[in-house]
């Protein structure tokens, strides 16, 4: 597809499965390769300010202000088993259907910058704002990625899967804010299993509704 087609045919798809009998996982080593394809890709989206010094640690060192975290298929169905029992919250069941479906769950997250300490909190401030933002653009270009792919996407705000208990489990660094669940979905089974677009999708407005001219005198 040309970038143009990309952005016209990207749209949202949740694919809903049964938790307790999740779809099988078929893709292998040649798919993680597609991860790592999606993800450079999201790299390459624009950002202002580098990432604070003191929150480059471990393995993930670079000076962008995101990060993203992959489970693939096999760890998708590992982290539904460990919901409502090695994680001590009631799981949605929507979650626990999109994790019994998915090929992949993405996690991107921000690095807010240093107040009094690192920590999930928000801070409000032009430097954050911008960070948000090119979080956002990189999670854009991951989803205009994979449709050129052909791969159905959902990005969701993540629900249980953003409280601190469920990030710790996951093992992100406490400093970090999840700004979108990515669930990648398999076309193979798309109509044997309930599937759901995103709730605006035939909201939006005409170009006229959110863009106007500006004349200066």
């Amino acid at each position: 597809m040309t970038t143009d087609e990309s952005i016209r045919a990207r749209k949202t798809l949740k694919l809903r499965g049964d938790p307790e009998s999740p779809l099988p996982v078929t893709k292998g080593e040649k798919f993680k390769q597609t991860l790592k394809e999606l993800i450079e890709l999201a790299g390459k989206a624009p950002f202002h300010y580098e990432s604070s010094e003191d929150q480059r640690k471990g393995a993930l060192k670079g000076i962008e202000p995101w990060r993203f975290h992959v489970l693939d298929g096999k760890n998708c169905r590992s982290f539904l088993g460990s919901l409502n029992q090695e994680i001590p919250m009631k799981a949605p069941e929507g979650i626990r259907q999109m994790l019994a479906a998915a090929d992949a769950l993405i996690l991107a997250t921000w690095l807010p910058e240093r107040s009094q300490k690192l920590s999930r909190r928000f801070h409000p401030n032009l430097k954050n704002m911008e960070h948000i933002a090119a979080t956002g653009a990189a999670i854009e270009n991951l989803l205009l990625a994979a449709t050129s792919r052909r791969i159905n996407a959902y990005w969701s705000s993540g629900g249980i899967i953003r409280k601190s208990k469920t990030l710790e489990f996951l093992g992100i660094p406490k400093h970090e804010i999840l700004l979108g669940a990515v669930f990648l979905f398999p076309n193979e089974y798309a109509d044997q299993v309930e599937t759901k677009t995103g709730k605006n999708a035939d909201n939006r407005g005409e170009i006229g509704d959110f863009m106007q001219w500006i004349e200066v005198a």
